[in-house]
């Protein structure tokens, strides 16, 4: 059964996101379907230096402003949507390296949570797949039981498709009583054009690219289909929410990016070697 976002997400509501782009990927219909644009508030907790991300050292390289460049398209995402633009914080600590700087991720979350002084703090899934990602929900998670906040916490999906797993949908293991959804279909134009946005991450940003960080099907799947959201329980921590396979699951969500990331090393490769000028 589809909620009202509107019902279900009354008051102000704060999404934290790892890189730009995660949420409009994972909430961008959400936030286009609620109605009071000054209530939403969103951190962005890295730079945008490490997507993309030079496939071969040394020969594949990014510009100094790739970092300013996403920061832009994330405000023009915004803007789309209706967010007011002094509502977008961002901590610029380096990407791909949070687990590396979570005393200082903690500090800066913790002084923006209570100026602003959300209602639903929406945060990265338990199980998502990225490190940077998993480091916020890690930090907010052990912040959020530690002080006296009414805020609800909220996990959002956007590395949910595993290859590896049957179905190929993580959240498809998850216990029904746990998840929301709301139908986005009628804003999915909405969604997809600011997606739009994230040229660096939608295009071939550097001729060295072979294909886009998001792909036309990519974008084209997640803007037409529902947004699912998980109500963090502390009665239900970690692996506790998985119906079935929760033992398979633990296994592909440690194996599959490296496997996926060397794939994509591979056919680059032979793509480069295969095209005239081994370009």
């Amino acid at each position: 059964m589809f909620i009202d976002p509107a019902e279900t997400f009354q008051g102000k509501i704060l999404i934290i996101a790892p890189h730009m782009d995660d949420e409009m990927l994972a909430c961008g219909g959400t936030m286009a379907l609620l109605p009071d644009k000054e209530c939403i508030h969103l951190i962005y907790a890295t730079n945008g230096m490490k997507s993309p991300s030079p496939i071969v050292p040394r020969r594949d390289k990014i510009t100094p402003d790739l970092g300013e460049t996403r920061i832009r398209e994330a405000q023009a995402a915004l803007q789309l949507l209706g967010v007011l633009p002094g509502n977008a914080h961002f901590l610029r600590l380096p990407e791909a390296e949070l687990q590396h700087h979570k005393v200082t991720l903690r500090r800066c979350l913790v002084e923006l949570i209570e100026r602003i002084q959300p209602d639903f703090i929406f945060i990265p899934f338990r199980y998502d797949r990225h490190p940077d990602h998993l480091a916020i929900n890690h930090v907010l998670t052990a912040v959020h039981s530690q002080n006296a906040w009414q805020s609800q916490l909220i996990e959002y999906f956007v590395y949910y498709r595993w290859r590896l797993l049957p179905g190929r949908d993580v959240r498809f293991y998850i216990h029904p009583k746990h998840l929301l959804e709301v139908n986005t279909a009628e804003v999915a134009d909405q969604k997809r054009t600011a997606l739009a946005c994230f040229r660096s991450q939608t295009t071939l940003f550097y001729p060295w690219q072979t294909r886009p960080i998001l792909t036309p099907i990519l974008l084209d799947d997640v803007s037409r289909t529902s947004e699912l959201f998980l109500r963090c329980d502390s009665q239900f921590p970690g692996a506790s929410v998985f119906t079935k396979a929760v033992s398979w699951i633990r296994f592909v969500h440690r194996v599959e990016p490296f496997l996926q990331k060397s794939k994509y090393l591979v056919s680059t490769s032979l793509r480069r070697a295969m095209s005239p000028g081994g370009k």
